[in-house]
C-alpha cells in the first residue's frame, strides 16, 4: 500500500519553526558573549601604556612544525584519557541520549562536568610538567574546554572555560620569577583579568556550547563539522589576542600549531561518540529486528537501518590507537626528516578526508590511494618490519565502483593483527586482477595467523596480543572489521560473493573479495 504524498511531505521551514528550535536565541547569546569579550579586550588595550594601532604584530605570524610536534605531546594525555572515558556507560549516555534542546540529561550533567573539570585539571598540571622539562609550551590549552562545549552543551562549557581560566591563569602566576609572594590582587589582576590568553577560555566553552547544542543530533558529532568549528573558535582568540596585545612574537609561531591539533583532537572525540552511537544504532537495529521480524515489511525495514549503521559506523571508523601511533612518528620525523613528515601529514589528512566522505560506491583507484596513504604510514611507524608488495592486473579497471572501504579493513586487519605482533615483522602482498566477470582483491600476509571468525556468528575470534592496543579491542576489532566486509558484500551482490578468509596459525591470512564487474558499473 502507497503512502500518500500528503502524508510524507516535509513542513516548510518558517520563522516560528527557526524560534522554536532556539537558534535565534543562541545566535543573541553567542553575540553577546563575543561583544562582552571585544569589550574587555579594547578595554586592556586602552589601558596599556605603550598603547600602538591594532594588529601590529601580524607580520610576525610564522608556522613552525616544530610547535606542531610539543601540540601533540600536550594532547597526547587529555585525548587518551578521553579515549578511556569513552568507553564508560556516563559517556555513552552523553552521546545517545541529548535531549531534543542538544542538552546532556540533567542527572548525567554533574557527573558529566566533574569528569571534564578533572580532566582540564590534569591537562594543566601535565602541561607544566612538559614546561619545566622542555623549558617549551604552547600555552594555548582549550581542548579540553572544546570537548565540554561538544559533549555537554554551552554550561558545562562555560563552567569548564572557568576552570581553565584559573587553571592556566595560575599555573602561569606561579611560573613568573618576579613573583616573591602571593598576592590576590597581582593574580587577580594579571594573571586573570588582564591574561587574555586565559579570560578568552569561559567564552570559547560558552560559545561553542552552544554551536554544538544547536546542531541536529545526526551532525553535532560530524568530524568535519567540528574541526571547522574548532579552527574558528580559535581565530576568534587569535584575533582577541590581536587586537589585546602589541607583541604577538610569542602566539604567532605557537598558535597556528596548536589550533590545528587542537582542531584534530576534537576531530577524534567526534569519532569517538560517532563510533559509540554506531554501536548504540546496531544494538537497536537488533533489538528492532527481534521484534519486527514477523512481517515482511517490517523485516526490510530493520535490514534497512542496519546496513545504514554499518556504512556509518565505517565512515567514523578511524582507530584512536592509529592516529596517536601516526602523530607519534610523525613528531620523530618533524626533528629527522621535516619532509618525511610532511608528506605523512598529508598522508593522515588525506585518510580524515575519505572517512568523512559519503557515499557506498567510490572508483577503484580512490579505494586504492586510501589503502596506500594508510600503507605509507604504518610503514613509517614499522619500517623494516613491514614490507609491501602490489600486484595490479586490472589497470583498465581503476575507474570501475567498488563498495567503499572494502580493501582497507582486509588491510589493517593484516598489518595490526599479522604482522605487527611479529618481532621480525613480515610481508604484506595485495593482488588486484579480473578473473572473469569479477574484479578479485587478494590480501595476504605471513603474519602470526589465527583461527578464521565466524563471519555470521557471534563468536570473536583468537587473535596474538597486538603492541599499543588493548586485549579487548585486538580481540573484537578483527571479528567487527571483516563481518562488516562480509555483510555488505552479501547484502550487495548475494551470498555467493561473501567474503573468502583462511588463516592458519603460524603460516599467515588470506582474505578474498570478489566484486562482480556488471553489477559494480551500476
Amino acid at each position: 500500500m502507497r503512502t500518500p504524498a500528503h502524508a510524507t511531505a516535509q513542513p516548510r521551514a518558517t520563522f516560528p519553526t527557526l524560534l522554536q528550535a532556539g537558534w535565534v536565541r543562541r545566535v543573541l547569546a553567542i553575540t553577546g558573549a563575543t561583544a562582552l569579550l571585544a569589550l574587555w579586550t579594547w578595554s586592556i588595550r586602552s589601558s596599556r601604556v605603550d598603547w600602538d594601532p591594532p594588529f601590529t604584530g601580524l607580520d610576525s605570524l610564522s608556522f613552525n612544525p616544530y610547535w606542531l610536534g610539543v601540540s601533540a605531546l600536550e594532547l597526547a594525555l587529555p585525548v587518551v584519557i578521553l579515549l578511556v572515558f569513552s568507553r564508560t556507560a556516563l559517556f555513552r549516555r552523553a552521546v545517545t541520549s541529548i535531549t531534543s534542546r542538544g542538552t546532556v540529561d540533567a542527572q548525567d550533567a554533574p557527573w558529566l562536568l566533574l569528569v571534564l573539570a578533572l580532566l582540564q585539571g590534569i591537562a594543566i598540571f601535565y602541561q607544566h610538567s612538559i614546561d619545566s622539562m622542555m623549558q617549551d609550551s604552547t600555552m594555548l590549552g582549550y581542548f579540553v574546554v572544546l570537548a565540554a562545549g561538544m559533549l555537554g552543551g554551552w554550561r558545562i562549557g562555560l563552567i569548564t572555560g572557568v576552570v581553565a581560566m584559573f587553571g592556566i591563569g595560575t599555573q602561569e602566576y606561579l611560573t613568573w620569577e618576579w613573583v616573591e609572594t602571593f598576592s590576590l590582587a597581582e593574580y587577580l589582576g594579571y594573571a586573570i583579568l588582564e591574561n587574555l590568553s586565559v579570560m578568552v577560555a569561559p567564552w570559547l566553552g560558552f560559545v561553542a556550547g552552544h554551536i554544538f547544542d544547536g546542531l541536529p543530533r545526526k551532525r553535532r558529532f560530524n568530524p568535519g563539522i567540528a574541526l571547522i568549528i574548532a579552527l574558528l573558535l580559535h581565530l576568534g582568540i587569535g584575533l582577541s589576542v590581536a587586537v589585546g596585545y602589541d607583541d604577538l612574537g610569542y602566539y604567532s609561531d605557537r598558535f597556528l600549531p596548536s589550533a590545528l591539533m587542537a582542531g584534530l583532537a576534537l576531530v577524534t572525540v567526534a569519532l569517538m561518540a560517532r563510533d559509540v552511537q554506531g554501536e548504540e544504532a546496531r544494538r537497536h537495529a537488533e533489538a528492532a529486528g527481534l521484534t519486527l521480524a514477523q512481517t515482511e515489511r517490517d523485516l526490510a525495514q530493520t535490514q534497512l537501518a542496519l546496513a545504514q549503521a554499518e556504512l556509518r559506523a565505517l565512515h567514523a571508523q578511524i582507530n584512536p590507537h592509529f592516529f596517536f601511533n601516526s602523530l607519534n612518528t610523525i613528531r620523530y620525523f618533524i626533528r629527522t626528516e621535516p619532509e618525511t613528515a610532511r608528506d605523512l601529514l598529508t598522508k593522515l589528512s588525506e585518510i580524515f578526508q575519505r572517512s568523512l566522505s559519503a557515499g557506498e560506491f567510490v572508483p577503484l583507484r580512490e579505494e586504492i590511494s586510501h589503502v596506500d596513504a594508510y600503507l605509507a604510514l604504518e610503514k613509517a611507524r614499522l619500517e623494516e618490519r613491514l614490507q609491501i608488495v602490489w600486484t595490479n592486473l586490472a589497470e583498465e579497471q581503476l575507474d570501475l565502483l567498488v563498495p567503499t572501504l572494502i580493501l582497507q579493513p582486509l588491510v589493517e586487519n593484516a598489518v595490526i593483527h599479522g604482522i605487527s605482533p611479529r618481532t621480525e615483522g613480515g610481508a604484506l602482498h595485495i593482488v588486484i586482477n579480473q578473473v572473469g566477470d569479477d574484479l578479485l582483491l587478494q590480501v595476504d600476509d605471513n603474519g602470526v595467523g589465527f583461527e578464521p571468525p565466524p563471519l555470521s556468528g557471534s563468536t570473536p575470534p583468537d587473535v596474538p596480543d597486538v603492541p599499543d592496543v588493548p586485549a579487548e579491542e585486538a580481540r573484537s576489532r578483527p571479528a567487527i572489521g571483516l563481518r562488516n566486509v562480509d555483510s555488505r558484500l552479501r547484502r550487495l551482490y548475494g551470498p555467493a560473493y561473501a567474503l573468502i578468509l583462511t588463516s592458519k596459525p603460524g603460516k599467515g591470512t588470506r582474505a578474498i573479495v570478489k566484486i562482480p564487474v556488471k553489477t559494480g558499473q551500476k
